[in-house]
């Protein structure tokens, strides 16, 4: 069945993982590590595979490499295949599997981590790995299969990824007990909004130009006296106090049991996010340890779950 395939040399279990190693950081140097020897050794393989084949795998592309789309197809069979043997032969020798998981750090840091004990709970004799990755680094990662399962915006995602709801990312607004502009429980508008120091996301990404906007709409501007670059450590300066901040409610499990009181004005609701676990099915298909883990990680990411009572 497979004598046509192996009747020649140039193919290998050894040179399709030099190929993927490459692949997947974008160049021969850096997958060496500098190391003169291996650089020398992938290069010779890469050359191996594409006359074996029949077909130019990679092409320069700056100081790197970019994949041809035939490169593509081997770097998507090859990583599936490895990953499968690598995971039978964990599997034979009782060790666990490692499932690769990736969302931005917020999620990370207060949906993932505080039910990771229950998802271990209900996976047991498999490891985790999470990457905290922008959403588009995520869904190509998905796609070529170097990541299991990511938590994203519902609308980032392209066929093949399939994807399960898991609620709206709402935002909140979190201000210290102490602070002198504290409106203790009124009405919070847009206005009174513009008038508060605030700590927030640095730059001008996606979150701060959809939280200008609110403001702009009463012809306001924000006050921001810092800028970070994580709301987990946005929410670390307002725990510190003297500054209010709109951060992810769920946000709340590390603030408000620290002096910080959360309120829910409706100016902020425009600023809500549909967010869904996504993999690929053809991943799902050859690893059962992700098929198994899908279900468990949609029950337990829930977001609504994640903030009883604020819905």
């Amino acid at each position: 069945m497979f004598a046509d395939l192996l009747s020649q040399g140039g193919l290998s279990l050894d040179r399709l993982q030099s190929f993927c190693a490459v692949a997947a950081v974008g160049g021969i140097t850096k997958a060496a590590q500098g190391d003169p020897v291996r650089q020398s050794l992938f290069s010779r393989q890469i050359k191996e595979l594409e006359e074996f084949f029949g077909v130019e795998l990679v092409r320069r592309k700056g100081r790197g490499i970019a994949l041809t789309e035939a490169g593509e197809q081997l770097h998507a069979l090859a990583r599936e295949q490895l990953l499968r043997l690598s995971d039978f032969k964990r599997a034979s020798a009782g060790q666990p599997v490692e499932l690769t998981v990736a969302a931005g750090e917020s999620l990370i840091e207060w949906l993932l981590l505080p039910r990771l004990g229950r998802i271990r709970g209900k996976l047991p004799n498999t490891t985790f790995r999470f990457l905290n990755l922008p959403t588009a680094e995520i869904a190509s990662r998905l796609r070529d299969g170097t990541v299991d399962l990511g938590l994203v915006r519902a609308g980032s995602l392209v066929a093949p990824l399939k994807a399960v709801a898991l609620g709206a990312m709402t935002f909140s607004l979190f201000v210290p007990a102490q602070a002198r502009f504290n409106p203790h429980g009124g009405t919070v508008t847009a206005r009174v909004l513009a008038s508060m120091p605030l700590a927030t996301l640095e730059g001008t990404g996606h979150f701060r130009q959809e939280l200008e906007a609110v403001v702009a709409k009463a012809k306001c501007r924000l006050q921001i006296e810092l800028g970070l670059p994580s709301f987990p450590l946005v929410a670390r300066a307002v725990r510190a106090g003297g500054l209010a901040a709109i951060l992810p409610t769920i946000a709340a499990v590390e603030l408000t049991d620290t002096g910080v009181i959360e309120l829910k004005p409706d100016c902020l609701r425009p600023l809500s996010r549909p967010i869904v676990l996504a993999w690929n099915p053809r991943l799902a298909r050859i690893r059962g340890a992700l098929d198994k883990a899908i279900p468990v990680f949609s029950e337990f990411c829930q977001l609504a779950a994640a903030n009883p009572g604020k819905r």
